[in-house]
C-alpha cells in the first residue's frame, strides 16, 4: 500500500509553549468559585468538607501511626548526599560541600519526616524561616503549617495554581504567599490536583470498621465477661427495704446490678454462650491486615514456620522499594524548591540533594567474593577496601629487615640463620629455561577466560549488584569458561619438566 508523501512546501507544525490546553479551568465537570480549586477526593468531598483534618484523625489509631513511622523513618535514617549537576567541575564539587555544610545546619532529616506527612493527606506545606550566617543566606529552620490554612488558586489557565493562605481578612480566596517561603511536597495529584491524593482515601474505612469493632468487642466483654448480680425483693416491699438491697448489690458489684421483686435473694446470671466468640477480634484483626497492606505494600503473613521464612525477603523487598520511591518523590520536590533556591540565592552552581536506598550488604559473602576476585589474579586498591570494610584498613608492609649479625660470632665463623633470605641464582638452570619458556605461553592461553570475568566485573559495578548476587553470577560464569587450552598447557609443561629430568638436566 503506497503511503502518501509530504508536499515538498509543507512546514511542520511546532507545538505551542509553556500553556496548558486541557487545564482544571475549562474542566465542565468542576465547581469554579474565585478561582478556587477544590481537591477533587471522593471522601474528603463527602464527608470532610473539603478538608484533611479527617485524615489526620485517623492517625490516633495505633495501626496507622505504626505504619505511618515505619514509612518516615525507614527515609529519614539514609544517609543523603550532594552533588553537583555538572561533576566535571571544580567549583560545582566546592559549591556541594558547601551545600552539605548548610543543609547540617538546620533540621533537614525533621523538615523531610515533616514532608512525609502528605503520605496521609495528600500534601504537606512547610515554611522556610531564612537568615544570614557565615555570609550566605541559609534556612535558619523550615515550621510545618497546617493544610487546613491554605488553598490553590488558579485564574488564568497559561499559569500553575498558586499557593494561598487564608487569612482572617480573607477566609475564602486567601492571601498569595511570597516567593521562595514555602516548601509543598504532594503525593498523587491526580488531574493535576495541588491538594494531593494521600493513603487516607484507601485508610479511612478500615480504622472506620476497626473502630465499631473494637465497641462492639468491648461491649461483648463487658456484658459476658463477668456474672451479673441479681437481687429479688418481696412484693410490696417499702422504699427502705429497696434500699438496703440496693446497698448489698451495689457493695457485691459497681460495674451493674439487677433488682426485682419477689424474694429478697441474690443470684448469679451466668453468660448463656458457650465456646469463644471471636467475631470482633476477627473483624478488628482483619481491619488491621487491611491497614497494613496499605501502608507497607505488602499483607501480613499470619502463618508460621516455613511460610513467614520464605515471605520475610520479599516484604522486606517491598518496604524497600517504598522506601526508594518515597526518597525519590521528596527528593524531586527539594531539588525544585528547596536546594535550587538556596544555589540561586547564594551563587552556588545547580546541585542536587539525594538519599542512598540500598540494603545493606553481607560482609560474609563480600569477603568471599572478593577472595575468589585475588586468586585470579586481581587486588582491590585501599580505598575500595575502605568503601566496603569501613575505616582503618591499610596495605600490609611487603618489606622485610634483614637480621642484624650476632655480636658475640668468633671472627672467620659463619652463623646459621634460618630467617637469612633464600639467594636466587641471577640465571636460572637448563631445567627452570625449559618450564619458563612454556609458562610464557599461557598468556594467549588465560585472555579468553580473563577477558569475560573482566567484563562481569565491570557490569555488576554498573548495575550495582551486592556481592552475594556477583558471587552467583561468578560461579555460573566460571562454568561456562573453556579450560581445555589451559589444561593442554599444564600437561606439556609437566611433560617438559619430566623429559628434562629424565635426560639429567640438572635442577640445583
Amino acid at each position: 500500500m503506497a503511503t502518501k508523501k509530504k508536499p515538498a512546501d509543507a512546514v511542520t507544525a511546532q507545538p505551542e509553549l509553556d500553556t496548558e490546553f486541557a487545564s482544571r479551568l475549562v474542566d465542565p465537570f468542576e465547581t469554579q468559585y474565585m478561582g478556587i480549586l477544590r481537591t477533587n477526593d471522593p471522601l474528603l468531598l463527602e464527608r470532610g468538607n473539603g478538608g484533611v483534618e479527617l485524615y489526620r484523625d485517623l492517625r490516633r489509631d495505633g495501626k496507622v501511626f505504626s505504619g505511618l513511622q515505619k514509612r518516615q523513618l525507614a527515609l529519614v535514617g539514609k544517609a543523603w548526599q550532594a552533588e553537583p549537576v555538572n561533576k566535571a567541575s571544580a567549583k560545582g564539587n566546592a559549591d556541594a560541600e558547601t551545600l552539605t555544610t548548610i543543609l547540617k545546619g538546620f533540621g533537614f532529616d525533621q523538615m523531610c519526616k515533616d514532608m512525609l506527612e502528605a503520605l496521609l493527606a495528600g500534601y504537606a506545606v512547610g515554611e522556610i524561616i531564612w537568615t544570614v550566617r557565615d555570609n550566605l543566606v541559609v534556612p535558619d529552620r523550615v515550621v510545618k503549617r497546617a493544610q487546613r490554612r491554605f488553598v490553590f488558586v488558579q485564574d488564568q489557565a497559561s499559569t500553575p495554581a498558586q499557593l494561598h493562605l487564608l487569612t482572617r481578612e480573607a477566609m475564602q480566596r486567601g492571601v498569595p504567599v511570597p516567593e521562595r517561603k514555602f516548601i509543598v511536597h504532594r503525593v498523587n495529584p491526580e488531574d493535576d490536583n495541588p491538594y494531593g491524593t494521600g493513603l487516607g482515601l484507601q485508610l479511612f474505612w478500615p480504622v472506620y470498621f476497626k473502630r465499631k469493632g473494637v465497641v462492639a468487642w468491648n461491649k461483648l466483654c463487658d456484658r459476658f465477661g463477668s456474672p451479673t448480680p441479681h437481687g429479688k425483693y418481696p412484693r410490696g416491699s417499702d422504699n427502705k427495704s429497696k434500699a438496703t438491697l440496693a446497698d448489698a448489690l451495689r457493695a457485691f458489684s459497681n460495674d451493674g446490678w439487677v433488682m426485682t421483686p419477689e424474694g429478697m435473694e441474690i443470684s448469679l446470671l451466668e453468660s448463656k454462650l458457650s465456646g469463644n466468640v471471636t467475631t470482633q477480634q476477627q473483624l478488628c484483626e482483619y481491619m488491621d491486615d487491611w491497614i497494613a497492606e496499605i501502608l507497607t505494600g505488602q499483607e501480613p503473613a499470619r502463618a508460621s514456620g516455613g511460610a513467614v521464612a520464605s515471605a520475610s525477603k520479599e516484604r522486606r523487598d517491598v518496604r524497600q522499594d517504598l522506601t526508594q520511591a518515597d526518597s525519590d518523590l521528596l527528593s524531586d520536590t527539594l531539588n525544585s524548591s528547596l536546594i535550587r533556591w538556596i544555589c540561586e540565592l547564594n551563587g552556588l552552581e545547580p546541585c542536587l540533594v539525594y538519599r542512598n536506598i540500598k540494603e545493606e550488604e553481607d560482609t560474609k559473602s563480600m569477603a568471599e567474593a572478593d577472595k575468589i576476585v585475588s586468586d585470579m589474579g586481581f587486588e582491590l586498591d585501599e580505598a575500595t577496601v575502605i568503601a566496603r570494610y569501613g575505616e582503618g584498613w591499610h596495605k600490609k608492609s611487603t618489606t622485610s629487615t634483614p637480621p642484624a649479625p650476632e655480636q658475640n660470632a668468633p671472627a672467620g665463623s659463619k652463623t646459621t640463620n634460618f630467617a637469612e633470605p633464600v639467594t636466587v641464582p641471577s640465571e636460572p638452570d637448563a631445567l627452570d629455561a625449559l618450564v619458563m619458556a612454556e609458562r610464557e605461553q599461557w598468556q594467549p592461553v588465560m585472555e579468553p577466560m580473563v577477558e569475560p570475568l573482566r567484563q562481569l566485573f565491570a557490569d555488576a559495578k554498573a548495575q550495582g549488584l551486592t556481592a552475594g548476587q556477583l558471587l552467583d553470577q561468578l560461579v555460573r560464569q566460571i562454568g561456562t569458561l573453556d579450560t581445555e587450552p589451559l589444561a593442554q598447557s599444564l600437561t606439556r609443561v609437566a611433560t617438559t619438566a619430566r623429559l628434562a629430568g629424565d635426560a639429567g638436566l640438572a635442577n640445583e
